[in-house]
């Protein structure tokens, strides 16, 4: 009798065990600034480039302008004021930029992929205002919004 309850047991145990590993790799979440946050889906907030346009003309002290992309790119054309942070897998802390303001993150993807990925590392590493530009690079210039090289200055609309 003994042994029926041993194998009871057993069984139990094997049925439980696949369950409860189950139920913990189901859940999903990140560590943000350290702390873990439960089901954290990340969902960029963009801004217009004609809100952008706006902010620079109005010479917004709380805005960052940061393009994603590699230096010999940036320094050839940019958004006028931006810097260049260029785009990695894996941004570590401590980061270049600052916490306090509005940090405004563009690419020359197709669909935002590099500007949303840094947009993302970032709030992960607890900035809470961060914005990518609708449309990015692509978009400012077919606005024609002026631009800015190393060695000149565009023109603007």
């Amino acid at each position: 009798m003994r042994h029926g309850s041993l194998v009871g047991a057993a069984l139990a145990l094997c049925l439980l065990a696949p369950a409860s590993g189950f139920a913990q790799q189901s859940k999903k979440g990140a560590f943000i600034d350290g702390e873990y946050v439960e089901d954290y889906v990340y969902v960029p907030d963009f801004i217009s480039p004609e809100e952008l346009k706006k902010q620079i003309d109005e010479k917004s002290a709380n805005l960052v302008i940061v393009d994603t992309a590699a230096l010999p790119v940036w320094e050839e054309e940019h958004i006028p004021g931006a810097v260049n942070f260029p785009y990695s897998k894996k941004i570590t802390a401590p980061v270049p930029l600052p916490r306090e303001k509005m940090l405004v993150i563009y690419c020359a993807c197709k669909d935002h992929e590099d500007s949303t990925d840094v947009a993302r590392q970032l709030s992960l590493l607890g900035y809470r205002n961060v914005k990518v530009l609708k449309g990015g690079w692509f978009k400012w210039v077919d606005l024609k919004y002026k631009t800015e090289s190393k060695d000149d200055k565009k023109t603007e609309k």
